[in-house]
């Protein structure tokens, strides 16, 4: 939580890097898939920072962040081998299921 904490005053290149950098590892990526990877990540990390520019509603945004995650796991999918996409999903549930559980604690009320 605190890294993504920290990613707040990256860059889209430095986001898009580190991500890159954690799916070589987690996913064995070749050369080849590396290079296609970092291409996308980096892509869909400009658009991202895109739409968090706009002025735009909230709901609008969320929207759009929905429909550029689907587009880039698309992406991914053709990239990716299919043990390797497997996985970057599972990685990827685990790592909703992590912030949903930091936002809840956060935002929660103490108990008395």
């Amino acid at each position: 939580m605190a890294q993504m904490e920290g990613l707040k005053n990256t860059t889209p290149e430095e986001r898009a890097e580190m991500l890159t950098q954690m799916m070589q590892t987690e996913l064995t990526l070749d050369e080849k898939a590396t290079a296609a990877v970092s291409a996308i990540n980096l892509k869909y990390a400009k658009e991202t920072q895109a739409v968090m520019d706009t002025s735009g509603t909230q709901f609008g945004k969320i929207m759009t962040f929905r429909k550029n995650d689907k587009a880039k796991d698309e992406e991914l999918k053709g990239v990716l081998d299919p043990q390797q996409y497997t996985l970057y999903e599972q990685r990827k549930a685990e790592m909703r299921e992590t912030m949903k559980q930091k936002l809840k604690e956060k935002y929660q009320a103490p108990q008395s």
